[in-house]
């Protein structure tokens, strides 16, 4: 049953994104990163600045091995994070952050290999803030 809902999930996540919103993403990749800085775990704030990273290469042309269906995943993910209007408002402590963090663990189990290949592109191109996030996101 659990299998059925994540395909539901994951058909929505393949949804078609357009350059505006994977623009509209970049653009706001600080903003992303500010808005769950004061209410996700230190875990959780590396693997948004993993994804902001990976989509502002992937806008810029310097990865490009990511495939399509996670950089929609990750284009929508960023934009429900920052959007004022989802299932639970954001002004409401905790609870309003619970979603997010939902809508970010179910990206990160769909795309967290991509994520992971991609980080170590960027360790083994001499990024070394990527190699603090690599640790902070793939280890317990």
């Amino acid at each position: 049953m659990s299998q059925f809902r994540d395909e539901d999930i994951q058909k929505v996540f393949a949804r078609k994104v357009s350059r505006d919103e994977l623009e509209q993403a970049v653009n706001r990749s600080d903003e992303l990163i500010s808005k769950v800085e004061g209410g996700f775990i230190r875990k959780e704030i590396a693997k948004v600045r993993l994804l902001s990273m990976m989509l502002k290469d992937y806008w810029n042309g310097n990865y490009t091995e990511m495939p399509w269906h996670t950089i929609a995943a990750g284009v929508i993910t960023a934009l429900y994070i920052l959007s004022p209007i989802d299932l639970v408002p954001d002004f409401i402590p905790v609870a309003g952050q619970i979603d997010d963090l939902a809508v970010l663990m179910f990206f990160w189990k769909m795309a967290g290999e991509d994520i992971k290949e991609y980080a170590l592109w960027k360790i083994e191109n001499g990024n070394k803030e990527v190699a603090e996030l690599y640790e902070r996101a793939f280890t317990s």
